[in-house]
């Protein structure tokens, strides 16, 4: 009984050296960017005949969700005039400072696979499929006509995501996490 209190005191030490350690820098970017973010704004339909557009309630939405330490799953939804709208979901790795979602197959025969980018830049959340930046769209086969998943939104719209359960039993999230499983090769 007289070594409880040595074994004790090495326990919290140990939890106090776990806690100091610093996190890795893809934790690091995942506690910056996990969230949702939403942007709401008035869109138009342009009317077939009319010099006139019809206006409706528009809205992006942006969802990051910490999977491992390597990995975030990213929902985009994205809005654009007369009813295009991007949407893409899976699991993006952190690369060199960035989270990228690479498609394992390309959406449309013949075409490079999409590759999407998400981080954090200048107070904003960004978004690109242009790899490298003067590059052409990679995700294009996502996007309506007018679409375009290079976006950006401010960081000041990142709020908690409340409805997580939800969200991780909804057929896109597992889609996502049985895509990457199917990719992990086993140990």
């Amino acid at each position: 009984m007289k070594y409880t209190g040595f074994f004790l005191a090495g326990a919290i030490l140990a939890g106090a050296a776990i806690a100091a350690t610093p996190a890795s820098p893809a934790v690091q970017s995942m506690e910056r960017i996990a969230g949702v973010y939403k942007h709401r704004f008035m869109s138009a339909f342009i009317v077939p005949g009319k010099d006139e557009t019809e206006s409706y309630q528009a809205e992006d939405i942006v969802e990051i969700v910490p999977y491992d330490r390597d990995h975030v799953y990213v929902r985009v939804h994205l809005d654009f005039f007369n009813g295009h709208t991007c949407g893409i979901y899976g699991m993006a790795r952190f690369e060199d400072g960035m989270f990228v979602y690479r498609d394992p197959e390309p959406p449309i025969a013949g075409d490079a696979p999409c590759v999407l980018k998400i981080g954090e830049k200048n107070g904003k959340l960004t978004l690109t499929d242009r790899v490298p930046s003067d590059a052409g769209r990679t995700c294009a086969a996502y996007c309506g006509a007018r679409g375009s998943l290079d976006y950006e939104i401010g960081m000041d719209k990142r709020r908690p995501i409340r409805y997580l359960e939800r969200l991780k039993g909804s057929r896109q999230y597992k889609d996502a996490r049985d895509a990457l499983l199917q990719s992990t090769p086993a140990s």
